[in-house]
């Protein structure tokens, strides 16, 4: 299945650039305590009093793209980046989305959220090149550039400055601190609540990544995985893993940024 053609202005190249909704799409997930012996710490079973656990949703078949590969005459374009977008070097900016609610009893106190690249037979592999964010405090919603300074890479707006290329996404997420970390075939992000009176992790974050191809782009498949640490009033339990398998799926449709 090709990847959705995003949808904003095409005209204006100072316009913002919104990711459509991808909610109504939604796989539904719950959270279930971790098995004993699992490899993930936690209960065998679900503490009494526990009530529903937490809910999370991950996208059902597709992520959103925006293709980079027209910036090779942008003046803020490094000129290495400039040498590899000449070779053939592909850049695509992904959206990876996951929405939590929280359990009838208790708080979610941290999140880890993955991601794990592959690709398809004959192609050049996918690899990570940036993500976004990689450590911050979010609040409601946080509007993010796509820059080269000097090398691809996402930043807010204040850490741009020159090197803002005129076009935002805008990613909604709910108020943590947001740890990231990624090697060429993934990213994990960690969330934790800000505090102890923090009423924990809730709401939808939208991640980002810049994803490269020493070529033209392949197929491309991707492993969503999220797990949760819950606090009752009497214990600290530890969710298993769920995780959603998408494609591998052709590169079109992806939205060009200019």
């Amino acid at each position: 299945m090709p990847l959705d053609e995003t949808t904003g202005a095409e005209t204006d190249a100072a316009a913002r650039t919104v990711f459509p909704e991808w909610r109504a799409d939604a796989l539904p997930y719950r959270l279930e305590p971790a098995d004993e012996g699992s490899g993930v710490r936690g209960p065998a079973t679900l503490p009494e009093g526990a009530g529903g656990g937490p809910h999370v949703e991950l996208p059902r078949t597709v992520f959103d793209c925006i293709s980079l590969d027209a910036l090779r005459d942008h003046p803020s374009v490094d000129p290495l980046v400039r040498a590899q977008l000449d070779a053939g070097v592909t850049f695509r900016l992904l959206r990876f989305p996951f929405s939590l609610r929280r359990p009838a009893d208790g708080i979610v106190r941290e999140i880890v959220f993955s991601v794990r690249l592959d690709g398809g037979a004959g192609s050049a592999p996918p690899r990570v090149h940036s993500i976004h964010p990689t450590r911050e405090e979010t609040h409601d919603e946080v509007a993010t550039d796509v820059a080269l300074e000097p090398q691809l890479s996402l930043g807010s707006l204040a850490q741009v400055g020159v090197g803002r290329i005129g076009r935002t996404v805008t990613a909604r997420r709910s108020r943590a601190a947001v740890v990231g970390l990624w090697g060429e075939r993934g990213a994990d992000w960690v969330l934790r609540a800000p505090n102890r009176s923090d009423p924990g992790l809730d709401g939808t974050w939208e991640f980002l990544s810049v994803v490269r191809w020493d070529g033209p782009p392949g197929r491309l498949g991707a492993l969503l995985t999220v797990s949760a640490t819950v606090e009752t009033a009497r214990m600290l339990w530890t969710t298993k893993r769920v995780e959603h398998a998408y494609g591998p799926y052709e590169l079109v449709g992806c939205q060009a940024i200019v």
